[in-house]
């Protein structure tokens, strides 16, 4: 069943993201996720539940494979993170609900991608751990120096669904013991 459902999750929800990241071009800080919304706020909330559902169908795939359960506690924060950031307007004028907004994107972001990197590093998967990191180091200077965009913000997405797929994927090693 795993090898169905996490790049089908994936697939629907990168097709999702790309057709409602079109709405606001790709480009500039109007292509934003969350600038879109504010013309769109329902198909933005189908966008973060469904974008949220996928990583974590994937990551919970991939953690059972492990004898770690950490990745609850993650997986709660991070859904309270995507929760403020669908929840609250990101509307200046309304400072408060921007300030949970930004904070709840944020979390979402960070805490998500720090639960997909110790996946791979716990798993000893250190490639897609080698890939994972340096590919949100690249997101986090490349949103320091561009601001949001579509692109910017959907680049750890797409890598977190392509990676996680291979990992959850990929054949397990059995390890036979002789004596």
């Amino acid at each position: 069943m795993k090898n169905f459902i996490c790049p089908a999750l994936s697939i629907i929800a990168a097709v999702y993201s790309v057709c409602y990241a079109s709405l606001g071009g790709f480009k500039g800080n109007s292509s934003a996720m969350s600038k879109i919304g504010l013309e769109h706020p329902v198909l933005f909330a189908v966008w973060g539940v469904l974008t949220f559902i996928a990583l974590a169908v994937n990551i919970i795939i991939g953690y059972r494979k492990t004898k770690y359960k950490f990745y609850i506690a993650l997986l709660i924060l991070s859904l309270i993170g995507m929760a403020l950031t669908i929840l609250c307007d990101f509307d200046y004028d309304k400072y408060g609900e921007y300030i949970l907004h930004c904070a709840g994107s944020l979390t979402f972001s960070a805490v998500m991608g720090m639960t997909v990197f110790l996946l791979f590093l716990l798993s000893r998967s250190y490639v897609l751990a080698a890939v994972s990191g340096v590919l949100l180091v690249a997101d986090f200077i490349l949103l320091i120096i561009y601001k949001e965009t579509a692109f910017i913000e959907l680049m750890p997405i797409f890598s977190g669904y392509i990676l996680l797929c291979i990992h959850n994927m990929k054949k397990e090693k059995i390890l036979v013991e002789t004596k």
